[in-house]
C-alpha cells in the first residue's frame, strides 16, 4: 500500500513541464556589482556584462536580456556594494545565494579585478548575516 502511495506522488512529477537549460549556455558569474550611474542603477558582472535600470531589479533583467549567455547570479561568490546603491542589496537577496561575500566597495569598470583581489580577503560578510545599517557612511 506504500508503494502504491509512494508511486502515486512521485509520477505525476515526472510530467511536470520544465524549461530545460543547456550547462554550456550559462554564464559563470564570480562577482556582481551594483553601483548608482546618475538616477540609474547598474549591475555588472565579472563577466564585463552590464544591466541598467530604475533599481536591481530592473538593471537584472536589463543584465539577462543583453547578455548572450544565461545569466545566473546563484553562482556569484562576491557581491561589490556601492555605497549610495546599499537600499538595491534587498532585492537582490532572493537571487543570490545567503553565502555570498559582501563588500562595500564601488567597483565600477574593475569587477574582474576586485575580484582577484578579494579571493584573499576571507573575513568578509556574508550575504545572510550583512545589513545595511552597518554601513558606515
Amino acid at each position: 500500500m506504500r508503494r502504491v502511495l509512494y508511486a502515486a506522488l512521485l509520477i505525476p512529477l515526472l510530467f511536470v513541464p520544465l524549461k530545460r537549460v543547456n550547462v554550456a549556455d550559462l554564464l559563470p558569474i564570480e562577482a556582481v556589482a551594483i553601483y548608482r550611474n546618475g538616477d540609474q542603477v547598474v549591475l555588472e558582472t565579472d563577466t564585463e556584462h552590464k544591466g541598467v535600470g530604475e533599481n536591481a531589479e530592473k538593471a537584472l533583467a536589463s543584465l539577462k536580456q543583453n547578455t548572450p549567455a544565461v545569466v545566473y547570479l546563484d553562482t556569484a561568490e562576491y557581491l561589490l556594494v556601492a555605497p549610495d546603491a546599499v537600499e538595491q542589496v534587498e532585492s537582490l537577496r532572493p537571487h543570490l545565494k545567503p553565502s555570498v561575500k559582501v563588500c562595500v566597495w564601488k567597483a565600477a569598470g574593475m569587477v574582474k579585478d576586485a575580484a582577484k583581489y578579494l579571493e584573499i580577503h576571507r573575513n568578509l560578510p556574508t550575504l545572510k548575516t550583512w545589513k545595511k545599517e552597518n554601513v558606515k557612511k
